[in-house]
């Protein structure tokens, strides 16, 4: 199968842990774990706030070793199957599809059982912090199970150790790389968070029809035909900006610049100036309001990387069909 894709699929599905039913609600009660204290504070004082993002840091390597040693596990004894790897890899990859079907429907009651560690006391301190985060990587609970089975399947159809530890390793920063950012931007990541609560049902249904997709992945063994068509529209992109140098610069520039309009609408709101007059409160006159631009520090950041995109494209620095070639072109190796 192409590494490039099954490190893509790894971070992805690391990305669906957090946002799994059973990891994201707990997330705020992580960070406070994490603070040695509560969200109020975290969200109040940066110091707090930066303390428990490094505590974070710490038990983000505590789950990744314990991730990174499974991943080796999975792929040396796959790797000691020798000739009967392929056929071990059809079993995975109907366990994988099984899984996801699981994780839809719910029908497999064993695989409810929770097996988490549990620590008495806030892990404020860096070696409290890597232990907890190893508790939590040997949890293995009902959302993050299937999920990271899958992916340890996938590191085992590798057959080899370098190329599961490194698959494991990408699965663990595209879980911990989430925690990071919430820690950072905790007010704006909080209320993006209760928005995504709605949403869980969807979520599950979506994960779920993720890991049928990489149990099929690894039922097959490979993309058929994948290579073929990569290096295909890698030629036609280069082909086609080389022969549209204009175009190839106007076209992504006008798409960066619709992506930081995008990212911009909803924000603009109409707040009431404070009344600074004396006046007795019973003919106080209300202030007429004003829009005004308020945009998280999320949002924000997102905005000016699509708007610094959108300026290097149209002045030629970015090549974009370039590079798009030059990336398909690695997904074909």
């Amino acid at each position: 199968m192409n590494e490039s894709l099954n490190i893509g699929l790894a971070f992805v599905a690391g990305v669906v842990s957090f946002v799994s039913p059973c990891i994201l609600p707990l997330i705020p009660a992580y960070l406070s774990l994490m603070g040695g204290t509560t969200l109020d504070n975290l969200q109040r004082s940066r110091a707090q706030r930066w303390a428990a993002v490094v505590n974070t840091s710490f038990f983000i390597v505590g789950f990744t070793v314990v991730f990174v040693v499974l991943g080796v596990v999975f792929s040396s004894t796959f790797g000691l199957l020798g000739r009967a790897v392929e056929i071990v890899n059809v079993v995975a990859g109907i366990l994988v599809v099984l899984l996801g079907i699981n994780f839809i429907f719910d029908f497999i009651g064993f695989l409810n059982l929770e097996r988490r560690f549990q620590l008495k006391g806030k892990p404020t301190s860096k070696i409290g912090s890597i232990v907890f985060g190893m508790a939590f990587g040997a949890g293995w609970t009902p959302c993050i199970g299937p999920i990271l089975g899958s992916i340890l399947f996938l590191a085992g159809s590798e057959a080899s150790v370098v190329k599961g530890t490194i698959l494991l390793l990408i699965y663990s920063i595209g879980l911990g790389v989430p925690f990071l950012l919430t820690g950072f931007f905790l007010t704006p990541a909080l209320k993006q968070m209760a928005r995504l609560k709605r949403h869980l049902g969807a979520i599950k249904i979506g994960s779920g029809l993720f890991l049928v997709f990489i149990g099929v992945l690894i039922l097959l063994g490979e993309l058929k035909g994948f290579n073929a068509f990569a290096f295909g529209v890698a030629r036609q992109l280069d082909g086609w900006g080389q022969a549209n140098p204009s175009a190839a610069r106007i076209i992504p520039a006008i798409l960066f610049a619709l992506i930081a309009l995008l990212i911009t609408f909803g924000f603009l709101r109409r707040v009431r100036r404070p009344d600074s007059s004396r006046a007795s409160e019973e003919v106080r006159v209300p202030r007429p309001r004003r829009a005004v631009f308020a945009l998280p520090p999320l949002r924000t950041a997102f905005f000016l990387v699509f708007a610094v995109l959108a300026v290097l494209s149209l002045i030629g620095v970015l090549q974009v069909p370039h590079l798009l070639a030059v990336w398909l072109n690695f997904q074909g190796i």
